[in-house]
């Protein structure tokens, strides 16, 4: 073996030429074609036997071997099965040279690997020509394949970087290929997901899917499904399935799943957002009507204590002058008509006044240890008169546990009066007049809207006064008005429109809510919530301040 020097050694960075090993047991011929590919940018590498050519093969891997097929030591056939044998070697493309022109022997070359075959006496030009084709071919399949695997470098980088999740199935419905994020939402590694059939997984959603694309070669989705994790919890995820068919995989499908817990988690935050939004404004617009209650009740404060002074004192002496003229006086029928009407229109004047001074008045209570049962018996008792002329008969189911807390018994017996008087005046007569109390949690049908601006949550321990009449309820129009200041159903002179008013106010005062609704089989319902405990000094609102969310949110705060 020799190393023939043509030219200088080039520049480590410079073009590296095709190296061409020459393989030939005569001389003359190893000469003859040494001198045709002198001088044209090979390194000429020289074998004399086709055992030299093996050695010289394995330590310089030579691009291409011009390989004599009649050698006395081994032929060439037999040179190029061992080259093509050994996984170091066999990438070496190999032409043979021989004087013998049977197809038969080119045949078998060629089925032996060889690129050529070049029949003896050959022309210089022309073995030039052949090796030049096959060099540049080489060169280019070389660079060919490493650009193939800088690519498939550069798709494993990108692949294992995407948050979605990618599947390669082959044409078998087995897994060829899997990222990290797919391994993640199956909940499964690399490892038992490779060469698995998909046929088996679950849930089934997602292999019908795949099979879709597998079978019908065209591409399938999925919206939403749920992939279920080792651990017990679930992953929403999006499925899309597309048909794939290049030489490596002619009938395969590719998976691509997005999760969507980061989409629901943003889905969820937006509509807490909103949910605050829309609670902010209601506050808001509470607040301002609060501020706006304020305001009305200093005016009317102002001028509670003006009519009290001014009205009250003079509509006392003309009382006692009706009461005087009714013991000395002998009247006749139409003279006791008209007194009795004076009477009337006296009590309905001082029954205003003393309206105006419960409006004006309602926030200063009084806060002792009180029994809520106690106070609706009491209550009772003060209308039994009137529940018996209009025979409206009373159920009652009072719990014995009810926890004592602070009330003001006067405002709360006033609450209870109110309450109970609307129902009577709403059944008129032959009605069930029903009260309910009992200590528990808070459930989704306890809480209006009232209950809800209050700062009452589901779940949470509360107690419960239900107040219900069979009478033909309260109109839609007129429920959300039922507690604005000087609003009533009444008949013209039966009612000043402040007894709710003043009830609801009193109840939040207390730290409570009321609401007020129609039941589904006939009748209405006012349900009044209270806290198990009271209402701590500092929360108590001064003369004229609104009680606002954030207070509300802080007497809940100390409840729990």
């Amino acid at each position: 073996m020799s190393d023939v020097p043509d030219r200088p050694a080039p520049a480590a960075d410079s073009y590296k030429p095709s190296c061409v090993l020459l393989v030939d047991d005569i001389p003359a011929n190893l000469r003859v074609l040494y001198e045709s590919l002198n001088g044209r940018d090979y390194r000429l590498l020289v074998a004399n036997g086709g055992a030299q050519a093996l050695e010289i093969a394995r330590r310089s891997h030579p691009d291409l071997i011009l390989l004599d097929i009649m050698m006395p030591d081994m032929d060439g056939f037999e040179v190029c099965r061992r080259l093509k044998a050994d996984a170091a070697t066999g990438d070496i493309a190999v032409i043979f040279l021989s004087a013998l022109d049977d197809t038969a022997d080119k045949i078998h070359g060629l089925e032996l690997g060889a690129v050529d075959y070049v029949t003896k006496p050959f022309h210089p030009d022309e073995v030039a020509a052949r090796v030049a084709a096959h060099c540049k071919i080489q060169r280019l399949e070389r660079e060919l394949g490493q650009r193939n695997r800088q690519l498939e470098l550069v798709r494993d980088r990108i692949l294992h970087s995407m948050v979605e999740g990618v599947v390669g199935l082959d044409g078998d419905g087995r897994v060829s290929f899997v990222n990290p994020a797919a391994e993640r939402m199956l909940g499964l590694p690399a490892e038992s997901l490779l060469s698995r059939e998909f046929a088996d997984w679950e849930p089934v959603v997602l292999r019908d899917t795949a099979g879709i694309a597998l079978a019908e070669r065209r591409e399938a989705s999925v919206d939403e499904l749920t992939l279920p994790q080792p651990d017990g919890s679930a992953v929403p995820v999006e499925l899309r399935a597309a048909p794939i068919a290049d030489a490596d995989c002619p009938a395969g499908t590719v998976l691509v799943l997005r999760d969507l817990s980061e989409r629901r988690r943003v889905e969820a935050k937006l509509h807490r957002t909103s949910s605050e939004l829309n609670r902010s404004h209601r506050e808001l617009r509470e607040a301002q009507m609060q501020l706006v209650q304020a305001a009305k009740l200093e005016s009317v404060g102002r001028l509670a204590a003006g009519v009290a002074h001014e009205v009250k004192n003079p509509l006392a002496i003309v009382q006692l002058g009706l009461d005087y003229l009714e013991q000395v006086v002998s009247l006749d029928e139409t003279s006791s008509q008209v007194l009795a009407d004076m009477q009337q229109a006296l009590s309905r004047a001082d029954t205003v006044v003393r309206g105006l001074l419960d409006f004006s008045r309602e926030r200063e209570l009084d806060l002792r240890a009180c029994v809520v049962n106690d106070t609706i018996n009491d209550s009772l008792q003060l209308v039994r008169h009137e529940l018996t002329q209009r025979n409206i008969g009373v159920e009652t189911q009072l719990a014995a546990d009810l926890p004592d807390r602070p009330f003001d018994a006067d405002k709360l017996q006033q609450v209870f009066l109110n309450l109970f008087m609307n129902a009577m005046h709403a059944m008129e007569r032959d009605g069930t007049l029903s009260i309910r109390t009992h200590y528990g949690p808070v459930t989704a049908a306890d809480l209006g809207p009232h209950a809800r601006d209050a700062g009452f949550l589901p779940g949470e321990r509360a107690i419960h006064i239900a107040i219900e009449d069979t009478g033909p309820g309260i109109h839609p129009a007129n429920l959300d008005r039922l507690f604005d200041p000087y609003f009533t159903t009444k008949r013209q002179g039966e009612g000043t429109g402040l007894g709710l008013s003043v009830t609801r106010n009193i109840v939040r005062l207390h730290g409570g809510s009321i609401d007020i609704e129609n039941r589904p089989d006939g009748g209405a319902r006012a349900m009044l919530l209270f806290p198990p405990q009271g209402v701590p000094a500092e929360l108590v609102p001064e003369q004229g301040e609104p009680m606002t969310r954030t207070r509300s949110e802080r007497l809940r705060a100390t409840h729990r």
